[in-house]
This record gives C-alpha cells, structure tokens and sequence, in this order.
C-alpha cells in the first residue's frame, strides 16, 4: 500500500479514537467512581474523567514508547542489510577485477606462446 495512504489512515483513526474518547467524557462528565486503593486501604470516589483522562494518556505514552522500539530495531536491521549488501557488491566489484586480471595474463601469455611458436 502507498506510504502516505497508511499515514492518512492512522491519522483518521486516531482523529476518530480520539473524538469517540471526547465524546465518552462528555456523556460521562458527572459520573462518579468509587474504587478500592490497596496501600492506602481506603475507598476513594472520583469522577470518572480522571481515571480515564491517566488510561488514555499512559496508553498514548506506552504506544508511544513501544513504536520507537520497533523503529530503532527496525533501523538497526536495515543498517545491517544495507552494510552487507555493500560488502557484497564490494567482493563482487574485486571479484569483477581478479577475473579481467586473469584474462589478461591468459591473453599476455597466449600472444606470448603464439609469437615463440612463429619464432621455431
């Protein structure tokens, strides 16, 4: 698939992640939530934004984190393919001059061998 359609993709899909969370805390702005704090022991009652607003920022940050991950082990093993397909190309290129070099010598001494031949 083109590049810039799986950009504009992910960015209609996270517009739309986005808005459908607005619109949750919107319709749920005076909801309360009482939840159990187990170092503290107590019960504490919040609203329901709160809650929500942490989640969806720590997801944000996580995926945030985990997307350069695989960016830097993906940049790493394309460093390390195109570092190899240099050292190819290179053995090839030496390999390309050993063999005209060969050629050379076969034909300096065929041109030799013929020229003593003539020459008995």
């Amino acid at each position: 698939m083109n590049k810039t359609i799986e950009k504009y993709m992910y960015l209609i899909i996270e517009i739309a992640i986005v808005l459908a969370f607005t619109a949750f805390i919107y319709f749920n702005k005076t909801t309360y939530v009482t939840y159990f704090c187990p170092f503290m022991q107590k019960m504490y009652t919040t609203k329901l934004i709160y809650p929500a607003l942490l989640i969806f920022a720590c997801s944000h940050i996580a995926g945030f984190a985990l997307c350069a991950f695989f960016k830097t082990k993906v940049s790493a093993l394309v460093d390390a393919y195109q570092k190899r397909h240099e050292n190819i190309s290179i053995e090839k290129d030496t390999d390309k001059a050993k063999i005209s070099a060969l050629e050379a010598k076969i034909a300096t001494l065929e041109a030799a061998l013929d020229s003593a031949l003539k020459n008995k």
